[in-house]
């Protein structure tokens, strides 16, 4: 176990429907899994200033829903400053950091674009953007935990904390492996490789059996479907989506895949998914490929 991690759930909460939904989802999880919970209410101000005393009505309100969720270690908190650098420090050694989708205001870090995705290339923990199909509508409760797999460092720690949260919500694992036979030339051109179809959808397999074996060793106990795709990451996703509890997708700065195979961790897709899936979507960045596999989702 890395001692630096200590298992906690923080949420950016403001007084927002998504906000109190995001809330919920994570209280959900840390109940489940007997971890800290931390709701951080971000407000203008300097990061030097001391945390604000008196909490806002609906923030003791989520305090107490969350406990009544059955977490047992719960804290709530105004902090001065500005939401990247204020989530991304109370991050810091965290299991998870999880934010709404819908919100209010662009500044207070609820909405699902480029405070989400600038957070998930600085902190070493997943960050969960929970949404339902609309606003005012909860995330599932049920369904598949869907993770995009392909083979890389980000891929596997995104595999990781999907079988994580699988076994932790005691839903299905559905393992999505997507592939093309369409290539690049060396004049930017595409073309297909179509007589080389039967070669990369086995190889597509083979990749997914490989990676699987790892998790089915350490979480032997929940139930895992293969699903081997033709087709673009983001719409192999996509079209899962409105029947998945959470899809799982990793990130990296570098969109390079290999030959032949469509990369399932371009930036992008974790883009895409994070705008338009219908359902909560959990994003590993690059600094979560060097995290040990038992310290992705929690302290254990």
């Amino acid at each position: 176990m890395d001692a630096s991690r200590d298992g906690t759930i923080v949420v950016g909460v403001n007084a927002s429907d998504s906000a109190r939904e995001a809330a919920e989802w994570a209280a959900d999880l840390a109940s489940t899994q007997g971890a800290p919970l931390h709701l951080v209410h971000v407000v203008p101000g300097s990061y030097r200033d001391a945390p604000i005393a008196a909490l806002p009505a609906w923030l003791a309100e989520l305090r107490a829903t969350a406990r009544r969720l059955g977490v047992r270690d719960c804290v709530a908190e105004v902090r001065p400053g500005e939401p990247v650098g204020v989530l991304t420090g109370c991050a810091d050694g965290a299991a998870m950091l999880v934010l709404g989708s819908y919100g209010d205001g662009a500044w207070s870090g609820m909405l699902a674009g480029s405070v989400a995705l600038a957070l998930l290339e600085r902190v070493r923990c997943p960050v969960a953007v929970v949404r339902g199909a609309a606003p005012r509508v909860p995330p599932p409760r049920g369904g598949p935990v869907v993770v995009g797999v392909d083979g890389s460092p980000a891929g596997r720690a995104a595999l990781d904390v999907a079988a994580g949260l699988a076994e932790a919500m005691g839903a299905r694992l559905v393992a999505v492996r997507v592939w093309s036979d369409v290539v690049a030339s060396g004049d930017g051109s595409a073309h297909r490789r179509t007589e080389d179809w039967p070669v990369l959808e086995a190889e597509a397999r083979d990749l997914l059996e490989a990676e699987l074996a790892r998790v089915t060793a350490t979480h032997p106990g929940i139930e895992v479907q293969r699903d081997v795709d033709e087709d673009s990451p983001l719409r192999a996703l996509l079209d899962r989506a409105d029947t998945a509890r959470t899809i799982v997708v990793g990130h990296r700065r570098s969109p390079a895949s290999a030959p032949g195979a469509a990369g399932m961790l371009m930036g992008s897709t974790s883009r895409g998914l994070v705008e338009f899936a219908e359902c909560p979507v959990v994003v590993v960045g690059p600094a979560m490929a060097a995290v040990p596999p038992a310290d992705l989702l929690s302290g254990t």
